[in-house]
């Protein structure tokens, strides 16, 4: 089954590859929906739309859908719903599976309303907020109601290397006293480095830190991820990527891991 979906993955990238260029490279795109326009993806600074738990003993278990949409206000202004805060709150979105494998989650159990706001914006600099208020991280039969901000980066240090990073802190409102720890207080710093190899290839790698801020040395997370991101044409990209959660935090270790689809598809705005 694993085989067959990198198969698959790497089918698609193929055909993808003959695919029309697209105007603007990837690593020059802006994060912030411009106006008028709708953006279906993943979270901006790494857009995975699916993702498929490949851990040891895993059964496949969870296959989600962290899906962003994203509507343009203004050029420097965008909002939208989400699911999912970033690479290290791996499990959000539609889930058909995840009932059946963790009791105090459901088919679909969380939500959010995403906020990008563009702060600076030149050809090798961005600059925005990226935060997400509220975001109900449980609620079919629990309620995690918290809120994050921070600030979505882009630096291109050549023609070829951009560096994005988004740190945020996220702040638990309600369901602080719950079972495993509770909806606390998490400090997330995850980073990626892009290579724009052609006008529309970009593999990456990423990584990061982050974890509750009360007891931090006990609970810090370091993931570790690569793919790769093909821009079909303007208002399209495609990719893949392969995660694992934990490789080098605080009890890290190889087994957690998932692949997950990227994608980025454009409606208006002209």
């Amino acid at each position: 089954m694993k085989f067959s979906i990198t198969v698959l993955l790497a089918a698609a990238l193929s055909l993808l590859l003959s695919a029309p260029a697209s105007a603007q490279e990837f690593t020059r795109r802006n994060f912030v929906t411009p106006q008028g326009a709708v953006d279906l993806t993943g979270m901006p600074a790494r857009p995975m739309m699916a993702g498929l738990d490949v851990s040891n003993n895993g059964n496949l278990e969870p296959f989600h859908f962290p899906l962003h949409v994203y509507f343009g206000v203004t050029d420097k202004l965008a909002l939208g719903v989400i699911h999912e805060i970033g690479p290290f709150f791996p499990f959000g979105g539609f889930c058909p599976n995840c009932s059946s494998h963790r009791d105090y989650w459901g088919v679909y159990d969380d939500i959010g309303m995403g906020i990008l706001y563009s702060l600076v914006r030149d050809k090798d600099f961005e600059l925005d907020f990226n935060g997400d208020a509220p975001a109900f991280l449980h609620f079919s039969n629990r309620l995690w109601l918290s809120v994050r901000g921070g600030v979505l980066g882009r630096l291109n240090i050549s023609d070829v290397v951009a560096w994005v990073f988004d740190p945020s802190l996220q702040v638990g409102l309600a369901g602080r006293p719950d079972v495993d720890g509770g909806n606390k207080d998490f400090l997330w710093l995850p980073t990626w480095f892009y290579f724009q190899v052609t006008p529309r290839v970009a593999p990456f790698v990423g990584t990061g830190i982050g974890g509750r801020l009360e007891g931090f040395a006990d609970n810090f997370q370091i993931p570790l991820e690569g793919g790769c991101i093909v821009s079909v044409n303007e208002d399209v990209d495609v990719g893949g990527v392969f995660q694992f959660y934990n490789l080098a935090g605080h009890g890290g270790n190889a087994d957690g891991r998932q692949i997950g689809f990227l994608g980025r598809f454009r409606f208006g705005g002209r």
